[in-house]
């Protein structure tokens, strides 16, 4: 008898002593983790350029030391290999750098997939240039190791013309301005890349005047495909070093195109044929670009691309329509990019409109030459009143009196014999203007309701444990059936469904108090019809039922434990 006792206490204290340790291991976890080192990242520090997609802005007024500071906030930092600094630049303040043609260049190899661009990119490329050379010089040049796939330049050419290469093994283009630069004097360059289309264009401007532009093929390419970038130099071979001075390059990249939003538009929503009415139309464009607008006014007339709008403005523009109808406007925006989605439709309607098409509800099903009523409503746009034709489908129809716009009418009608009908309406207005005709309203006269359904689950159970009951109705039509089910704790499902005649279903409860409940379930049809109500009975007992599992779960936690008490039994 000692030795039982023993055993019971040392297996007790065993099974609290791992309780126990199970606790202070997890308050030392969590201390650990809180005591941790932060993961917050740091955001690197950059000034504002009122631009968030400026890629790369080479501004060059160190005046001193190797290296190329990238003022964007990326640190795109490029290593600066035998050029010079110079005090003549554009402004007559700061520096410029300046390479001699022969070897001078600025290396950015490390951060090519960062200043790389993908096909469907828009990027404008910026800079200010001064040379007198007559040799071919490479201004901005990317590519792979290999130089052809990709490859995009921005050089200048013996002539002094400035040439744009974008290729991928030989799909892709060069073209070049009609105009010499090479004559000695500062100018301000901006390449427009305007990738989002299917055929890019690319537009050169000098001194803010585009001078020359293509729209060309070029095979698809990605940014990190590119490995190599230099500023003054061929970037994937050791020749075409650029001689001049290159001042204030600036990169900016919108990733997958510079999207355009559609605008927004107010106005009138009603009038009268012939009548001129003002609408205000409004796009916030993503970058604050300049923006020109395309009206299509849903009469077969386009207000088209005309002046240009600031981003944000409110534009007003007047149009009447001649004929009384419903029209839909409808208006795209664009800027130097390119052209947005449509908008969403503006519904305008022009004079007298028809009511809307009616609602119909009422019983669903009923016995032949019962007596059944049903509601019939619709609404007038201007508020005139209306009258319903009503056809039962039985070959009988009907005429109601005129209603006020909106109120619901109630008709009553018997059908002689059995069988699905569909009830249709449509509306007039006092002005005789005919409304489009319902959607059909099905019934069933002589339909049978589902049988009442089998539930089967556990007889007992404790508070707290989530239980597994099953429902299965047929119906003698072999309709679709929905459950209505009351939980005797005064929770409940309604309409649950719809579901296969015949098949079984299950849903799950827990209950939070101790007693007897009464389960009660129904089945309806699909149209509608109950059946009646069947009953199922659960005890949750004021002492809750001792969970035999505990010890089993305990030792698939603790393997140590299960083998210890192996040992002591």
């Amino acid at each position: 008898m000692k030795n039982k006792l023993y055993k019971s206490g040392l297996f007790v204290l065993t099974i609290l002593l791992f309780i126990g340790m199970s606790g202070a291991s997890s308050i030392t976890v969590n201390y650990d983790n809180n005591i941790g080192e932060s993961n917050e990242k740091t955001i690197s520090n950059f000034p504002i350029l009122n631009n968030d997609y400026i890629n790369a802005f080479w501004e060059f007024d160190t005046g001193s030391g190797n290296t190329a500071y990238d003022s964007s906030g990326h640190d795109y930092d490029g290593t600066i290999d035998g050029a010079s600094w110079s005090t003549d630049t554009p402004s007559g303040q700061g520096f410029s750098i300046e390479v001699d043609g022969i070897d001078d260049y600025v290396n950015l190899d490390s951060y090519s997939s960062n200043l790389g661009f993908n096909k469907t990119d828009d990027l404008i490329f910026s800079f200010s240039m001064k040379t007198s050379s007559n040799n071919k010089g490479m201004i901005y040049s990317t590519s792979t190791g290999y130089g052809t796939n990709p490859e995009f330049h921005i050089f200048i050419e013996e002539n002094g013309t400035i040439g744009i290469k974008a290729e991928v093994t030989s799909c892709g283009f060069t073209f070049f301005t009609d105009d010499s630069y090479n004559d000695g004097n500062w100018y301000d360059i901006e390449v427009w890349f305007n990738g989002i289309t299917n055929e890019p264009t690319v537009t050169i401007y000098v001194d803010n005047d585009p001078v020359a532009s293509i729209t060309h093929w070029v095979c698809p390419f990605e940014a990190s495909d590119f490995t190599k970038t230099k500023i003054g130099r061929r970037s994937h071979n050791t020749t075409n070093y650029f001689d001049g001075k290159i001042d204030e390059m600036k990169i900016v990249k919108y990733p997958s195109g510079d999207e355009q939003e559609p605008p927004t538009i107010d106005g009138p929503t009603h009038g009268d044929p012939g009548v001129e009415y003002d609408y205000t139309f409004v796009t916030d464009d993503p970058e604050g670009d300049d923006i020109q607008l395309y009206i299509d006014w849903g009469d077969g007339t386009y207000e088209d691309w005309d002046e240009w709008y600031e981003s944000g403005e409110e534009v007003i523009i007047s149009h009447e329509w001649d004929e009384e109808g419903e029209y839909n406007i409808t208006a795209k925006s664009r800027d130097v990019w390119d052209d947005s989605r449509w908008s969403n439709k503006y519904v305008v309607k022009i004079g007298n409109q028809p009511p809307y098409k009616p609602d119909i509800s009422g019983r669903r099903y009923g016995s032949a030459d019962e007596e059944l009523t049903f509601t019939f409503v619709s609404e007038d746009y201007e508020g005139n009143d209306i009258k319903y034709f009503i056809d039962w489908n039985d070959g009988n129809t009907e005429w109601t009196d005129y209603f006020s716009s909106g109120e619901e009418v109630e008709v009553t009608h018997a059908w002689d014999s059995d069988g699905d009908y569909e009830i249709t309406s449509y509306p007039v207005d006092d002005f005789d203007n005919k409304g489009k005709t319902s959607d059909p309203y099905i019934i069933r006269i002589g339909d049978q309701p589902p049988d009442p359904p089998t539930i089967n689950g556990p007889k007992a159970g404790s508070p707290g444990i989530e239980y597994t009951f099953t429902f299965e109705s047929s119906d003698p039509e072999g309709d679709m059936v929905y459950y209505d089910v009351e939980w005797g704790d005064g929770s409940e499902i309604t309409d649950y469904g719809p579901w296969a005649s015949g098949s079984e279903i299950e849903l799950t409860h827990i209950y939070s108090e101790k007693e007897a409940f009464t389960i009660r379930a129904r089945a309806n049809d699909s149209f509608g019809y109950p059946g009646d109500w069947e009953v199922f009975k659960i005890l949750i007992p004021k002492s809750k039922p001792l969970n035999i599992n505990i010890l089993e779960s305990l030792f698939e936690r603790f393997l140590l434990l299960k083998q210890l008490v192996n040992l002591l039994f």
